[in-house]
This record gives structure tokens, sequence and C-alpha cells, in this order.
């Protein structure tokens, strides 16, 4: 056995130095602690970040935490998940009912954005607006009557004809609307001795698609347009609506016209003649009143339901 001497002598195998063993066993070095570094100003500005960091619990944190909440809810129904859920929930509904409630208020005096220029709330106002509507549908069926007529194809055999025969008569007697009934196979109905009647001989119903009895066009008195109103049985404010909405199409009428027949008058901002607006692209950006006033521009100059225009007091 042999034995191999360590590079580095022990302290007991210093016996050549003498009484060695009254000397100290030579201690380890003990390791100095690193120091720590001060932190940067970066890190230190990430650090009070994070201890002072705020949420805020605007409404795009809503929608996004909202369906989380409840599918935690829902999945775990524990008393801290429906808390949170429900709490939020209720949250939700606050920020709702302020913006409802600015709102109402906001719009109390804003005469553009007032939806009873429309359409009367009152009934003291609505009652007179009811009846001026009524007035203005008579008036302007009255000029439609003056270029346009109304085709009424029919067959003898056809019960559905037998109860729109009436309703056209009623419209004649309310609106002087000019009829002329059309026979498919040549007879007529009974109730038809005060109307004019031809029998279709050169295949009109064919040329204008009429499979259906009763169908009803309105046509333009020079031949230039025709328009269908009704297939099959067909009511009488419906006849009268799309009279009145065919006239307008065709130019026979103005859209003016139109609005004072309709119970709820159309004010829309979209003014301009391609139906779009222009807009400066810096000042819609950076100025929250811009948009809001050139809107509001656009809906000055509308007429109120239940008001008249002070010159046309005076007959002017």
């Amino acid at each position: 056995m042999c034995f191999h001497a360590s590079a580095e002598p022990t302290f007991y195998g210093d016996k050549f130095r003498g009484w060695y063993w009254f000397e100290e066993p030579p201690t380890e070095p003990e390791e100095k602690p690193q120091e720590e570094k001060p932190p940067t100003p970066t890190q230190q500005k990430t650090e009070d970040e994070k201890k002072g960091d705020k949420i805020r619990l605007d409404v795009a944190w809503l929608r996004s935490k909202i369906p989380e909440y409840q599918e935690a809810a829902i999945n775990n129904p524990t008393r801290e998940n429906l808390a949170r859920y429900l709490y939020t929930q209720r949250y939700m509904l606050d920020i709702s009912s302020r913006f409802a409630t600015k709102a109402t208020e906001f719009n109390q005096f804003e005469s553009e954005l007032d939806e009873t220029k429309r359409r009367p709330m009152s009934s003291f106002s609505l009652n007179v607006f009811k009846e001026e509507t009524k007035r203005s549908i008579s008036q302007v069926i009255d000029s439609i009557n003056e270029k346009t007529h109304i085709w009424f194809f029919f067959s003898s055999n056809c019960a559905y004809c037998k109860q729109q025969l009436p309703l056209l008569k009623e419209l004649n007697i309310r609106f002087g609307v000019n009829i002329l009934a059309i026979s498919m196979d040549g007879s007529v109905l009974p109730g038809m001795d005060d109307m004019e009647v031809v029998v279709d001989k050169t295949n009109v119903a064919e040329r204008f698609g009429v499979t259906f009895t009763p169908t009803m066009f309105m046509a333009l008195n020079d031949g230039s347009g025709f328009t269908k109103i009704g297939e099959g049985l067909t009511t009488l404010p419906l006849m009268q609506d799309r009279i009145l909405l065919s006239a307008r199409l065709k130019n026979v009428i103005t859209d003016e016209q139109y609005q004072l027949t309709q119970n709820v008058r159309e004010i829309n901002v979209l003014t301009d003649t391609d139906g779009t607006m222009l807009a400066d692209a810096e000042l819609i950006e950076n100025d929250p009143g811009y948009l809001a006033e050139i809107l509001k521009s656009k809906l000055a100059d509308s007429k109120p339901v239940g008001a008249q225009l002070f010159n046309s007091l005076s007959g002017e």
C-alpha cells in the first residue's frame, strides 16, 4: 500500500515544525457577500409601477371580463365567483344607467335630436298630427290621380277578386282613384256595372307577368311606368301606402309631399345628393365637438311636427 502526499501539507502532517499541535488550525476564508447593486432608474420605475399599478374599469375592460367572470361562475358557482360576476354586472348596469340618464337630460334641450319632431308624443298633439296627415294623404293622392290610374287584373271565377273589388271601389270613393278592370277570362264580376272594364285580348297580362288574380298595377297615364302594388288579396291601407311610395319612386310626387303623408316623418342628416358627407380629417380626430356640430347643422332646419312656419301664418 502506498500513500500519495497531497500537494498541500496538512496541519498534522507538519510535525517537522515542532510544537505544531499548539497552533490553531487554519480557517477557511469567508466569502465576502456580494454587494447588491442599486436598481437602475428604469428598473426602479418598473417596480414602482407594479406597486401602484391601476386598472381602468371602463367599458372595454367590462366587455372583456364579464363573459370570463360569468363562465367561471357558471362552471363553479362558489360564493367568490358569484360575487365577482354579479357585482361586476351591477357595475356595468350602473354605467349604462348613468349614460342613459345623461343622454336623456342632454336630449331635453337639443331640439335637433328631439324625436317628437318626427311624431308627437302627447295625445293632444298626436290628434292634430293625425288629422293633418289625413288631409295631406288626400291632397297628395289627388295630385297622383292626375298622372296615374290603377289596373285591376281579375277573372270571373276568382273568389279573391270578388273580395278585392269592394276595396278598390272604396279606394275610388275616398280618393277618386281611377281604376281600369282587366278581365283575363272575358267575363265580369258582380257589381262592376259602374267600372270601366276591358277584356285582355292582346295578352297584356302575359307581357306584365301576371299569373295570379287579383293583381293590381299603378300605371302612369302616358305609359312610361308601371308598378305592381298588389298580388293577391290586398288591404286598402296597404294599397294606399304602395300608391304613395310608387308615386314617389316614379317622381310623380316629391319627397316633401311623400313625407307629409307618413305617420313618422323622416328627418335625416344625409341631405347630400349622393347620400354621403365629407368632414375634415384632422378635426374629426382631434376636436370632439367638431362632428357633433356639423351633424347638428344638418338637422337645424328640419321642421318639427305640430308647428308651422311663422311666415305662413300671414298667408304668404
